[in-house]
């Protein structure tokens, strides 16, 4: 048998989870005792089955987000949705007034940290849920405010790592001096020729043409939600790396944004292995 512990919600479902295991074992031992304490009636039994069924997204929840071999921080916001989902379709189930109360207090508890913290808001992880190629802007379709926000800020970072790769291009594309060998004077008294001068002036005369960073940026986005959606087991790193020649400067951002973890877990199981 297992024990819950006060510090940790989801060692009380690994209690429940068990006890229904091993229920007839436990039964039957207690049976064998002279002093046998009370065991649970039918009706109590039946609720801890229902309590382990209520529990179980949410022990698939934590899981999801405290995995250290994928990418978490994409799915924070969907699976918060899901759970939110589930508790509601849980409310139309046939159950128990003690299971009907456990629900309405886990659907209360999450709207209370919406309340306090919307995960929508967090442009963190909505960036790192749109630059998913297999949920894009979908969790947003129904916040049609935070669905802009959200690909305004993409494009709004991609148009900077443009304009931050065209500065360094053109720095690269500057004429360095012609080597003379006339004096100073000379050279300041004569017309000098060089190759880069009518390169120069014809790329000065092309550059206008060239679309800005903000409508490469747009034309980029655009083109990425256009895209079929990856799987949901697929591996949205392996997708950027397969397609960064169609997106070069979002698959930069996207490889920059997805790396963000979806919980502290990690972290922490990998500290307490130093340890």
């Amino acid at each position: 048998m297992l024990q819950d512990v006060s510090t940790r919600w989801n060692s009380t479902f690994y209690m429940l989870e068990r006890f229904v295991e091993l229920e007839t074992s436990v039964r039957g031992t207690i049976g064998l005792l002279d002093k046998a304490p009370n065991g649970l009636n039918p009706n109590e039994r039946a609720v801890i089955k229902e309590f382990c069924k209520v529990l179980q997204p949410f022990e698939d929840a934590t899981r999801a987000v405290s995995g250290d071999q994928y990418i978490t921080a994409s799915m924070v916001i969907v699976i918060a949705q899901g759970l939110q989902d589930v508790c509601q379709q849980l409310k139309h189930q046939y159950l128990s007034i003690q299971t009907e109360g456990l629900i309405n207090n886990l659907i209360n508890g999450m709207k209370d940290r919406q309340n306090r913290g919307n995960l929508q808001k967090s442009m963190t992880l909505s960036r790192c849920t749109f630059l998913d190629p297999r949920l894009k802007n979908i969790p947003f379709i129904h916040n049609e405010s935070m669905k802009t926000s959200v690909q305004n800020n993409v494009v709004e970072l991609t148009e900077n790592i443009i304009s931050l790769a065209r500065s360094e291009t053109e720095c690269t594309l500057q004429p360095e001096p012609s080597t003379s060998f006339q004096s100073s004077a000379s050279v300041s008294d004569e017309k000098s020729f060089s190759i880069w001068e009518m390169i120069d002036k014809r790329f000065s005369e092309v550059h206008p043409a060239i679309r800005t960073s903000t409508a490469r940026a747009i034309i980029e986005v655009q083109r990425y939600l256009e895209e079929p959606i990856l799987k949901r087991n697929g591996n949205p790193l392996e997708w950027w790396q397969e397609h960064k020649y169609n997106y070069p400067y979002l698959s930069i951002l996207a490889r920059k944004t997805l790396c963000c973890l979806g919980s502290s877990v990690p972290c922490e199981r990998g500290f307490q292995r130093q340890v």
